[in-house]
C-alpha cells in the first residue's frame, strides 16, 4: 500500500525499485509487485496504490491477518496501529534515520483483555515528536543498508509469528481454550530491537529495551474503567472512519507552509528554466537554506549561497548581512561568488546534481523573470538598464525557504524604514528623495529600492520538485 512514485532519490534504500520504475513513473506499489513477481510469480499479490488515511484504513488492513508499518511520519504511524487495535490485528512496525534502525511487535497478542496484551504504539509514544523534529529520509539522511537490516528483520518477526499463530486472537490448534497460558508465557517481556551501525562497541550495535506494558489509560487500547476517570473514551472504528480524530493536528503537522503571496513564488520548472536561459547579464541570486550537512550532501544550484535556516531563524535579518557585500561587489563589476564569506554561509560551484550522480547543467548567471509566470524584475527597469539583483530561496520542499524569504523580505523593509546604509553604500535620503516621487505598496518598494535588489520569493517544492523534472520520464538511449 502506497501513493507515492518511484523517484531515483528512493533507489539507494528501497532496493526492490529500479531505475526503468523511476524514468517511467511508476507507482511504487505496480514497480515493487513487478519486482515480487520476477521473484515468486506463484504468490497472489494484492495492491493499494493509495495513501493510508482514515478513509480507507479499515476496509484495507481488515483484510488482512498481520500488518507491518513501514511508513515515515507519525501521523500514518498513529493511525495504522489505532486501526489495528480496533481490528485485533498484530502490528509489526519498524523505522530508520541516518545510521540508525528500530523495530517493535505490537498489539500482540491481539486478543483484547489478554493478561499479557502488549502495547499498542500510543502506548509506546502517548505524544508525537514536536513537529520541527520530523523529517523524511530524503531530508535527515539515511543509510541504504540500515533500511535493509530493519526490513529483513521485520519480516523475520512476521514469519515467525505468523508460524507461531501469534497473528490470531483466535487460541492455537492443539490448546484448549480454557488452558492458562504458561508462566514462562504470562512473564514474558514486550521489547524494543535498537540497531546502530556506527555504534562503538560492536556488542551494543544491536539493543533490546524493555518495554512497559498495555497503558490502561490509553486512549486506544485502555481500559473502559480507566478512561472514564479521566473523563475520555476510547478510539472506535467510528472514530476514525468518520475523521472525528485529526491525526495531522494530533501531530502537529500542517499539510503546506503557506508564508509568501503567489507573485513571491515560482514553479520548479520555470526556475529551471530560468536559470538556464541566462545571456552573461545580471545573474540571480539562490539562497538555499538547508542545514550544512544537508548542503554538502544533497543536490546544488550553481553558485548558490548556503545560509542555514537554523542560522535565519537565530539572527534574523543580520543571517543576510553578509550578502550586502556579495551585490556591492556585483555593482563594481567583480565576481559574485568572491563576496561571501562565512562560516555557515558556503558558495555551490557543483552546479545542479542529482543524489545519483546525473548533473543537471546549468548556468552560473541567468537572467532573472525572462519568461517567468511569477513577478520577476520590473520591465522597467530592465528597460531603464536599473538592474537588480533577484533572490531565489529553496530548500528541500519549499516550505523553510517561505520562512526565509519572508524574513529577508521584512529586512529590507526595515532597512528602508530606518535609514541605513544600503547594500550599494547609498543612504536612505536618497532612496526617500525617490520615495517622495511616487506612492507605491511595499513589495513595489521592495523591487524599486535602492538597495540592489530586485525580486525575492522561493521555488515551490524545492530540490523535491525539481528533482521531478531534472530526469525525464523517457530517457534518452
Amino acid at each position: 500500500m502506497d501513493g507515492d512514485t518511484v523517484e531515483l532519490g528512493n533507489l539507494h534504500r528501497q532496493i526492490v525499485h529500479t531505475e526503468s520504475s523511476a524514468h517511467k513513473g511508476l507507482s511504487k506499489v505496480a514497480s515493487a509487485v513487478a519486482r515480487c513477481k520476477e521473484l515468486n510469480s506463484e504468490i497472489r499479490y494484492v495492491t493499494h496504490e493509495e495513501r493510508a488515511s482514515p478513509d480507507n484504513i479499515l476496509e484495507i488492513v481488515a483484510q488482512y491477518d498481520l500488518v507491518l508499518d513501514c511508513t515515515d511520519n507519525p501521523a500514518t504511524r498513529y493511525l495504522i496501529s489505532d486501526a489495528c487495535v480496533v481490528l485485533d490485528k498484530v502490528l509489526v512496525s519498524g523505522a530508520a534515520q541516518r545510521g540508525e534502525g528500530m523495530l517493535v511487535v505490537l498489539n500482540s497478542p491481539p486478543r483484547a483483555g489478554a493478561a499479557d496484551k502488549g502495547p499498542c504504539y500510543r502506548c509506546v509514544f502517548p505524544r508525537p515528536p514536536p513537529p520541527e523534529m520530523v523529517r523524511g529520509c530524503s531530508e535527515i539522511g539515511i543509510l541504504g543498508p540500515v533500511v535493509g537490516v530493519i526490513g529483513t528483520l521485520m519480516a523475520g518477526e512476521a514469519i515467525k509469528l505468523i508460524a507461531a499463530g501469534n497473528h490470531k486472537h483466535a487460541p492455537m490448534a492443539g490448546r484448549s481454550q480454557h488452558q492458562q497460558p504458561s508462566p514462562q508465557k504470562q512473564q514474558q517481556q514486550h521489547t524494543m530491537l535498537l540497531y546502530n551501525t556506527y555504534a562503538t562497541d560492536p556488542k551494543s550495535m544491536f539493543r533490546t529495551v524493555a518495554m512497559r506494558g498495555r497503558r490502561k489509560d490509553c486512549l486506544a487500547c485502555g481500559d473502559d474503567e480507566a478512561l472514564a476517570l479521566k473523563g475520555v473514551t476510547r478510539i472506535t472504528a467510528d472514530v476514525i472512519s468518520q475523521g472525528r480524530l485529526d491525526y495531522q493536528a494530533f501531530c502537529g503537522v500542517a499539510e503546506d507552509t503557506k508564508v509568501l503571496d503567489e507573485e513571491n513564488r515560482v514553479e520548479a520548472k520555470q526556475f529551471l528554466q530560468e536559470i538556464e536561459e541566462t545571456d552573461g547579464r545580471r545573474p540571480s541570486m539562490v539562497i538555499d537554506v538547508r542545514e550544512e550537512h544537508e548542503f554538502e550532501l544533497g543536490a546544488k544550484v550553481l553558485g548558490s549561497v548556503n545560509i542555514p535556516i537554523s542560522r535565519i531563524l537565530r539572527l534574523g535579518g543580520a543571517a543576510f548581512d553578509v550578502l550586502k557585500s556579495r551585490v556591492a561587489v556585483d555593482d563594481d563589476g567583480d565576481n559574485a561568488d568572491d563576496g561571501v564569506d562565512g562560516k555557515e554561509d558556503h558558495d555551490s560551484r557543483n552546479g545542479v546534481e542529482s543524489h545519483d550522480d546525473g548533473p543537471l547543467e546549468t548556468q552560473p548567471e541567468p537572467e532573472p523573470g525572462s519568461k517567468s509566470q511569477h513577478r520577476g524584475p520590473d520591465q522597467a527597469e530592465l528597460e531603464g538598464r536599473v538592474e537588480r539583483r533577484s533572490v531565489y530561496f529553496v530548500c528541500q520542499r519549499g516550505n523553510d525557504s517561505q520562512i526565509a524569504a519572508q524574513k529577508m523580505i521584512d529586512w529590507i523593509q526595515k532597512e528602508d524604514t530606518d535609514g541605513t546604509t544600503t547594500a550599494n553604500g547609498d543612504h536612505e535620503d536618497e532612496a526617500a528623495d525617490q520615495t517622495q516621487t511616487e506612492t507605491r505598496d511595499p513589495k513595489q518598494k521592495l523591487r524599486s529600492s535602492r538597495q540592489g535588489w530586485g525580486w525575492i520569493g522561493d521555488v515551490k517544492g524545492g530540490f523535491v520538485a525539481m528533482e521531478k523534472h531534472v530526469f525525464p520520464s523517457n530517457p534518452p538511449n
